[in-house]
């Protein structure tokens, strides 16, 4: 019995492990590899026929690579040996404001062209001895400005050859501005970064990275006329150069000439630059980033060790490192680094090498960091066994590391272009089939849209090129870096065996768009982590890159017990000085650093206050709740709901701000809409950190396409446009969120206050939403809905992207999703004033809110005059500005700080035109009145929606009961507290919290 229990036993483990490493082996493997086999290969002449008609490809220049390649299949080539440099000053016109010439500009003699405001321009006649590709670069000077890097458009005789052009960036540079300081629990935090200004010279080249060389301009032989316009910040042009394309040595030919010159190895010396120690970088975000690794150096025991350069925040293409070193005796050397290259599953990161301003042959151009889960030693070579060897010297060099992204460009441009004619598609198709498509229709939709099955095809195509080029990088087959290429090509070509099943598989589409842009996204991100760079003899062997397993043991233990002793939540030196302040912030732990290190650096060393700072989590209410319940509340609150300041000023938790002399020019520096929120019975209990805001966003192609001259301005302009839309297949889009009455309320504002109503009368004690005004305005928001049968639940990003919702409104966060996860869309959308209400007077009126954090302070401070000094200073546009500065520079524009200050956001690096969009809208900034009871009236907003668009119920009837229902709660609350109520309504509440 024994026996047959073992043999069944060792039947199921084996059953099992062969079951576990045939999932394992086929997981991500959902495609086939051999999907491409028997689909017809179509010439150039029917591609070019074929894409002609995906009309989406015409209405924008083509990108880089695209133009590239059409002009080599025209015949034109590199010409050889011309070089041509305009002085900047020596131009040919110029924009009459924003562009000026100036005199010795960073300590260089000489006359410069100053291009100062967004849109100035200057132009360079070029007399061009030959026909060709010619390359261009340019000698700038960064201006101080918004800390943002340059971005320039250059023109060819009034035209931009490609899109890339369009967006080329200049970056500026920076240092630290001193040492790495330690906090009394032994952790290190980065030092500030300052600018450093300086002349400084780039190629034109992809702002992305993803082309491997600088950009190439066809130039026939003759005069041209070059144009380059400002888009953002200011700089200087010292000269034009335009010459004819690099073509750089290989390792083999400056190999022989390092033997033909006679030099040999030298002998015995090590080099070791600390990679954290860098010299200069071409963005803030470039900092120190902890490892906990032992072998990392140096490495910290006791405490956080900022002891590497890079990581996640070194991965956009044209980022780029430099380090100083000196070399002791001239002769060949091998360079090495450690690094930790762990960010993209099983794909490589490249790097360009410079070596004192030049790129010393072919290989450095693109070194490859390859894939691994531990840190590594990158030995510059392609054979392990015999380095690369650079000549050095003797004295002091300088080595650069840029970020480059060539070896995937061109992937990228195929998926990101069939991710674009996939949105093209599935609006061709709605044409015909509706949003809601009878899926057992034939609709023969081959016989209506042209080209349909040769245009899946080549899709499809694309993207099994796109796969092909991953194999060929070493990224293993099935790895899920592949796999949403994979099955977005194989429902392709399923769709392309079978047209009628399309209609049905639309939302699919839609879900596949977005992971291909999901993927690029991913992709295009190329961190890598440098510990140390190492320059060494030949003769010297290299260093040992990763610890044992026992340091590794005992390092895991020793940071065990260690984080027993650690407080976790203080940031940076805590005081025990009975004069200390302490403030909680309720935002991410990295913003509270930077908060404490400005609060450290600039408010305690002018006013002698120092500051303790706490971090509570992120919109956690009841922490502030239970200290004040239990007496042990900070004396001043950052990142306060907006709702939460009255619910604490009623109890008499916090102090009234207007009680302190100087509140008034303190509240000058926010829209008087803004502080509404935080009255009550005639004090001010808060001043706004931040301020949402909600944005007309528009699809340019597709308006476009569909003859729309004019973006509306009012909500009588997009009702007329809506049928448009929905006769073409498409929605307009306003936000609604049915499971949440907080946002319901924001999304019913606009039309309240626009049509001049109100939610309260009689000093808050009772609803206002009987009135005419409101009467009107839930008609207009529900009408929407019923009346013109937009969509009630929808994914606006998504369906932006995809062209189905092209015009809609929505939030900030939407506008950092679209400038930052949404490449395929660069260029093809803006950004405008929602619409309003036309007044009598001709005035737009757009009026809306955006509830978002505070700052408060508590009642039970005993340092009520320190306090407010401190909410002073950190609502002040300098402070604001600096904290936004440094938390983009820090995380990226994915953070961007959208403060409350006015002066504070025109200051910060947004787009001229998308600010000017945004301070038109605040103009018409102003948030609801918090009362006691108040979230009655969310919900009963909430409710009247429901009641008349889903169950069709008198607008009336619903809005007279639910303003019922809310005077009664508000009286409920009044009278909980001693106010004054209204005698004519009941005392039984509605269940109120």
């Amino acid at each position: 019995m024994l026996r047959i229990l073992r043999k069944y036993t060792v039947t199921i483990v084996v059953v099992t492990v062969l079951a576990a490493a045939f999932l394992w082996w086929n997981s991500g493997r959902n495609f086939d590899d051999n999907a491409m086999a028997g689909i017809p290969e179509y010439s150039n002449v029917d591609q070019r026929s074929i894409l002609e008609d995906e009309s989406v490809t015409s209405k924008l220049e083509p990108t880089f690579l695209k133009y590239y390649s059409n002009e080599k299949a025209e015949g034109v080539q590199d010409t050889d040996g011309v070089a041509i440099t305009i002085p900047g000053d020596k131009y040919s016109a110029m924009s009459p404001t924003g562009a000026s010439v100036e005199s010795n500009i960073g300590e260089v003699s000489g006359q410069s062209v100053v291009l100062k405001d967004e849109n100035s321009w200057v132009e360079y006649k070029v007399d061009i001895p030959a026909d060709g590709f010619y390359q261009m670069g340019m000698k700038y000077y960064a201006i101080e400005g918004k800390r943002a890097s340059l971005l320039r458009t250059v023109q060819i005789d009034g035209k931009f050859p490609f899109m890339q052009s369009k967006k080329l960036e200049f970056l500026r540079m920076w240092q630290e501005a001193g040492e790495v300081w330690t906090d009394s629990q032994h952790n290190e935090y980065n030092p500030r970064q300052e600018e450093v200004f300086g002349w400084q010279y780039a190629d034109f080249r992809d702002s992305e990275g993803k082309a491997y060389e600088a950009l190439r301009y066809h130039l026939t032989k003759g005069t041209h006329t070059i144009r380059i316009t400002s888009i953002r910040e200011p700089g200087a042009i010292g000269e034009l150069h335009i010459f004819s394309p690099v073509h750089l040595p290989t390792y083999e030919e400056v190999a022989a000439q390092y033997e033909a010159k006679g030099y040999k190895d030298s002998s015995g010396q090590v080099i070791k630059i600390q990679a954290e120690e860098a010299t200069l970088k071409s963005s803030p975000t470039l900092r120190r980033v902890e490892n906990r690794d032992p072998a990392t150096e140096p490495f910290n025991k006791q405490g956080v060790g900022l002891n590497t350069f890079g990581g996640g925040s070194w991965r956009t293409g044209g980022q780029w490192g430099e380090w100083n070193f000196e070399v002791p005796e001239s002769g060949l050397y091998e360079i090495g680094m450690r690094d930790g290259s762990w960010f993209l599953d099983g794909i490589p990161v490249q790097r360009q090498i410079y070596i004192d301003g030049q790129i010393p042959f072919q290989e450095m151009n693109a070194v490859n960091f390859e894939y691994g889960g531990f840190w590594q030693l990158k030995k510059l070579t392609d054979d392990e066994d015999k380095p690369y060897k650079f000549y050095l010297e003797k004295g002091k060099h300088t080595m650069r590391m840029v970020v480059q992204v060539g070896a995937l460009g061109e992937t990228f441009e195929k998926v990101q272009s069939v991710s674009q004619r996939m949105s093209l598609l599935s609006r061709e198709v709605i044409l015909y089939t509706g949003t809601n498509p009878d899926k057992n229709r034939d609709w023969k939709l081959e016989k209506r849209i042209p080209n349909l099955i040769p245009r899946l095809h080549l899709m499809a195509r694309d993207l099994d090129d796109a796969i092909k080029k991953m194999y060929s990088l070493g990224v293993t087959k099935g790895s899920s870096q592949v796999s949403p290429l994979g099955i977005a090509r194989d429902q392709l070509l399923n769709m392309a065996k079978d047209p009628d099943t399309i209609p049905g598989r639309l939302v699919q589409m839609t879900d596949t768009q977005t992971s291909l842009g999901t993927w690029i996204n991913g992709l295009s991100q190329q961190s890598l982590q440098l510990d140390y760079i190492e320059i060494k003899s030949a003769d010297v062997k290299w260093p040992k890159v990763n610890a044992n397993w026992f340091e590794r043991t005992w390092t895991s233990m020793h940071d065990f017990f260690l984080s027993f002793q650690k407080d976790y939540r203080g940031v940076g030196d805590s005081s025990t000085d009975e004069k200390t302040l302490d403030v909680w912030v309720s935002y991410g732990r990295d913003w509270a650093a930077i908060i404490k290190q400005l609060a450290d650096e600039d408010f305690t060393a002018n006013t002698g206050i120092k500051v303790n700072i706490n971090v509570i989590p992120t919109g956690d209410k009841n922490k502030l709740l239970l200290s004040t319940t239990a007496g042990l509340q900070p004396d001043v609150a950052l990142g306060v709901d907006g709702q939460v300041p009255i619910d604490y000023a009623v109890r008499n938790a916090l102090v009234n701000l207007n009680t302190f002399s100087d509140y008034k020019d303190v509240a000058d520096r926010f829209r008087p809409g803004a502080l509404i929120p935080y009255r009550f019975n005639g004090g001010d209990y808060a001043l706004p950190d931040t301020q949402n805001f909600n944005m007309l966003f528009y699809r340019k192609d597709i308006m476009d396409q569909l003859g729309v001259t004019k973006i509306p301005d009012t909500w009588e302009e997009v009702m007329d446009l809506i049928p448009l839309l929905q006769q073409k297949g498409m929605d307009f889009y306003y936000p609604h969120a049915p499971l949440n009455p907080d946002l319901a309320i924001n999304e019913f504002s606009p039309f309240l206050y626009q049509n001049k109503g109100d939610y309260y009368k009689d000093s808050g004690m009772s609803s206002n939403l009987d009135s005419p005004e409101a009467m009107n305005a839930f008609k207009m928001w529900t009408g929407l809905f019923t009346n013109y049968k937009i969509n009630k639940d929808a994914n606006f990003y998504n369906r932006f992207r995809t062209g189905e919702m092209p015009i809609g409104i929505a939030d900030y966060s939407t506008y950092v999703l679209l400038s930052t996860a949404a490449p395929e869309l660069t260029g093809w959308w803006g950004m405008k004033p929602m619409p309003g209400i036309e007044q009598a007077d001709g005035q737009i009126n757009r009026t809306t809110g955006g509830l978002a954090q505070t700052s408060v302070m508590f009642q039970k401070s005993d340092k009520k005059d320190e306090a407010w000094a401190f909410m002073k200073w950190w609502s002040s546009a300098d402070v604001q500005e600096q904290f936004g500065t440094e938390l983009e520079a820090l995380l990226g524009v994915e953070a961007r700080w959208n403060t409350a200050n006015v002066e504070a956001i025109k200051r910060l690096p947004w787009p001229t035109e998308d600010i000017d969009s945004i301070l038109d809208q605040w103009n018409w900034f102003k948030e609801r009145e918090i009362v006691l009871g108040g979230y009655y009236t969310t919900r009963m907003v909430a409710n009247i929606w429901n009641e008349v668009v889903l169950n069709g119920k008198n607008q009336r009837e619903a809005i007279e009961d639910g303003v019922l229902g809310i005077d009664k709660e508000i009286n409920k609350k009044r009278e909980e507290f001693g106010l004054k109520v209204d005698s004519s309504l009941s005392n039984e509440g509605s269940g109120g919290q």
